[in-house]
């Protein structure tokens, strides 16, 4: 496909970084010289130095043939007015916009136009506090995605070097239905793995677990070998690293549940609009990087989250708070790097904003019918909600008879808003929603296609 990038961001770079991966033709304009010059080392692009109301810039950029134009600028309101005005040189292609203020994600008027209705919202500050929620609701988990508005999650797991699995075959592991759990991903020494029945299961594997609502998340704790007592959450502490527009999100989220989070802000100012904004939560001026004030608000029971605004800060006030004795830490990242090395460092879970917005775009670009899209570990592992028509080669066979690439794994069905964990014996049906996960370096995406394609 034809893929034109408006600016050059963070959120720009890993868009194009991992859509060149995926084959497609990409165009990036931005009018900073540097900006153009440091892309180009990185990813295989190409860039136009410019302004997108040039419009020979954008003929160069061969805008008439674009399949998808984004506007990932700084600017919320340049990005809305970059998708109106390029609407009519590409009036057939799909358009995303990076929007961050509150005032464009909630007011539904703007995309109800006949310009911007088939603009895609790029929210990925909004879809990281979710994800930054879902690990508050999953003790224990290192990573967690969400489908289907929080039916569907897959959650990552450490396994312990007391867990039960250590050295069983995965065929060879009772399979109870009421409380059967699906194994989506292992992740083993760098190595992403789908595993088959023949998988034999080690210490500190990184276990990918699909979990749907309805069923006892005890059952996937009984699985792991997890203590059943991390359930119980209500006496969580949460302290919050930053007083920025995140965190204050997130302590009305937590307020709302009931909790009174304590948020740490540096800048006194800020502190006098969170006191304004927040009825339970307690606010401290100071430093997240200072061990004494941490030292007085944390104990076992604390989860530390940070969301400063400088990613450095996070890393090294989430190492501090475990060091000094935090039940677990969450903090955020901009630069992939600090995901690998915040699970070396004792950082128990790592949320990267941007990696919801390539989800999204990832799922836009599919030729199948896919709800959602997403990417977990780093961007090594791929789940797609992909809806059966009633004339893909899928419908009506079993699943163990389906001839599913190796290395691809049905991790959950939706059918009839019935939540189900496939097994061999799954006949799939027309409507079916199906969660398909798999390696992001597996080759067997056009053997998927064939078989959930609608035939023509």
């Amino acid at each position: 496909m034809n893929i034109i990038i408006i600016g050059i961001t963070p959120i720009g770079e890993i868009l194009a970084k991992y859509l060149v991966e995926e084959g497609h033709d990409i165009h990036v304009v931005d009018p900073n010289p540097e900006s153009i010059t440091q892309l180009l080392t990185q990813v295989d692009v190409r860039a136009l130095q410019g302004d997108v109301s040039d419009l020979a810039i954008l003929h160069e950029a061969h805008i008439h043939s674009a399949d998808l134009v984004m506007a990932v600028t700084n600017s919320d309101t340049r990005n809305i007015v970059t998708a109106l005005g390029l609407h009519s040189l590409a009036p057939n292609a799909k358009a995303a916009i990076w929007v961050r203020d509150e005032q464009f994600t909630t007011n539904t008027h703007i995309w109800n136009g006949s310009q911007l209705d088939r603009a895609i919202l790029i929210t990925p500050e909004r879809n990281a506090l979710n994800l930054v929620m879902d690990l508050l609701e999953i003790p224990m988990a290192f990573e967690v995605t969400s489908f289907l508005e929080g039916q569907i999650h897959i959650a990552g797991f450490r396994l312990l070097d007391d867990s039960p699995l250590i050295g069983k075959q995965l065929k060879k592991i009772d399979k109870n239905q009421d409380n059967r759990t699906l194994v989506a991903a292992v992740e083993r020494d760098n190595e992403t793995i789908v595993p088959d029945g023949e998988f034999v299961f080690q210490s500190r594997d990184r276990l990918y677990l699909p979990l749907l609502a309805g069923r006892e998340l005890s059952s996937a704790f009984a699985f792991l070998g997890l203590e059943q007592s991390h359930l119980r959450m209500h006496k969580t502490r949460h302290l919050i690293g930053g007083g920025g527009r995140m965190a204050l999100h997130l302590a009305m989220k937590l307020e709302q549940q009931g909790f009174k989070p304590t948020l740490v802000e540096k800048d006194r100012q800020r502190c006098e609009v969170l006191v304004a904004r927040l009825t339970q939560s307690r606010i401290l001026q100071g430093d997240v990087t200072d061990p004494a004030l941490l030292q007085e608000l944390i104990d076992p029971s604390t989860t530390y989250i940070a969301l400063t605004g400088n990613q450095e800060i996070n890393f090294m006030s989430s190492v501090l708070a475990r060091r000094l004795g935090s039940g677990r830490s969450i903090t955020m990242f901009d630069n992939e790097g600090y995901i690998a090395l915040s699970a070396f460092m004792g950082i128990d879970a790592a949320v990267h904003p941007n990696f919801t917005a390539i989800g999204q775009i990832m799922g836009l670009l599919r030729p199948c019918d896919v709800q959602e899209a997403q990417l977990m570990l780093g961007g090594k592992l791929e789940a797609v909600l992909i809806r059966l028509a009633d004339t893909a080669p899928l419908v009506g066979k079993i699943l163990h008879q389906a001839d599913m690439p190796k290395g691809v794994i049905v991790a959950a069905l939706v059918r009839d808003g019935q939540l189900l964990l496939p097994d061999g014996n799954t006949q799939f049906k027309a409507e079916d929603q199906i969660l398909l996960v798999s390696s992001r370096q597996n080759k067997s995406k056009r053997k998927i296609r064939q078989l959930v394609l609608a035939e023509r």
